[in-house]
């Protein structure tokens, strides 16, 4: 398997080599660039399949799931879009996905039930929340690191191949893409990174920028960032700090406290956080049995299982080798009441140490902490620390 998937990066080098001697447009960005799959087929590289990213939340253009995207796949959803009253629906004989563009809003077009996520406008093209239409819809999808940067993938219960075995067998089609792109967009920005719109009449997206999946610079260090969820007073005011400068973070729940947070527990998972688990079992054994009670609840309240979890150091080895993605925390701290914003901020960035290639911090969900977090967010960013989206693939 080693030697396949070296061949499989050997030959993705090369195609790009062969593209960037070739070529002058968009491919000298590879390594960021996001391209779409409808099960076992990758779709073209354009303006009407691409994903992106903004607050945190990961976007597809509604195309992705009507059948009209390149792959010529359906999934017998049909889109709708009112532009004079900002409504587009996803839908089917069955289900009506509906979002309002203009309060930010979406819900159940058939019993009326609010749902977390929105949609966005992005250069007059609907995009919507991957994660909110899979769910409603019964699909799932998948993020997939490739050479060239990642494929998210879409799929339905006809899928084939694994998204190990797809990554293979897709590397052609990847470079195909991504050659015809540039062919045809000399002069255009780089896929999978679209400039920031500015409102109108409401029905736009804010000026904010997506957010970039890579540090900005060559020297910036990506930071992640987690909540301890067992002190969770100010959990909503955290939420919205993050929301306020566009940032997203992984929030661990004892297994006894997610079912009273249901309706932070949604609002979590729609706007593009993580969810996992804290579990601090006295030894390996009670902490999987923790684990375990973590899921089912997940399971029962919000329809999926957590794969992260928060556990003790002297555990991490055991449980990663079971499956588990353990957080590797470098700085954890709690702040406490007279301790300034700033003050707070400056000693933690000074504890992470100098050598670290990524910054792992931890904070608990009470109120301290979300005083100190607008200042932390803006210390960070300015001292060259990325916070970034945390994808399980990298943590």
């Amino acid at each position: 398997m080693t030697l396949k998937l070296n061949l499989r990066r050997l030959a993705a080098l090369l195609c790009m080599l062969a593209l960037v001697l070739g070529l002058s447009g968009p491919v000298s960005a590879a390594g960021g660039i996001y391209f779409t799959a409808i099960n076992d087929s990758v779709a073209a590289l354009n303006d009407s399949t691409m994903p992106t990213w903004s607050g945190g939340v990961l976007y597809v253009p509604y195309s992705v799931f009507d059948g009209s995207n390149s792959t010529g796949i359906t999934f017998d959803i049909s889109f709708s879009y009112n532009r004079s009253s900002g409504l587009a629906t996803l839908f089917n004989t069955r289900q009506f996905l509906t979002f309002d563009l203009n309060n930010g809003t979406c819900y159940d077009g058939l019993s009326g039930l609010p749902l977390g996520g929105k949609a966005i406008l992005r250069n007059g093209r609907v995009y919507v929340p991957v994660a909110r239409v899979c769910s409603f819809f019964g699909l799932s999808y998948s993020i997939i690191s490739i050479p060239e940067g990642y494929i998210v993938r879409i799929k339905s219960s006809s899928v084939v191949l694994s998204d190990e075995d797809f990554a293979d067998a897709a590397t052609n089609s990847i470079a195909r893409r991504l050659r015809e792109y540039n062919q045809a967009n000399q002069s255009t920005p780089t896929p999978g990174v679209l400039p920031p719109t500015t409102s109108g009449g409401g029905q736009t997206e804010t000026t904010d920028p997506p957010i970039q999946q890579e540090p900005e610079t060559s020297g910036s260090v990506p930071t992640y960032l987690g909540f301890r969820c067992d002190d969770d007073q100010a959990l909503s005011d955290i939420l919205d700090a993050l929301a306020d400068e566009n940032r997203a973070a992984v929030f661990f729940f004892p297994p006894d406290k997610l079912e009273r947070q249901d309706d932070l527990l949604y609002r979590i998972l729609g706007s593009g956080h993580s969810v996992g688990l804290l579990a601090e079992g006295a030894n390996l054994s009670a902490t999987r049995q923790l684990l375990e009670e973590g899921n089912q609840t997940l399971e029962r309240v919000g329809y999926t299982r957590a794969t992260i979890a928060l556990v003790p150091e002297s555990q991490r080895a055991a449980l990663r080798s079971e499956g588990w993605i353990c957080w590797n925390e470098i700085v954890s701290a709690v702040p406490e009441a007279d301790t300034g914003a700033s003050a707070f901020a400056s000693r933690m960035i000074r504890q992470i140490p100098d050598w670290v290639q990524s910054a792992f911090l931890t904070l608990d969900a009470g109120t301290e902490s979300a005083r100190v977090l607008p200042t932390l967010l803006l210390r960070l960013e300015n001292s060259s620390y990325a916070v970034s989206v945390p994808l399980e693939m990298r943590l």
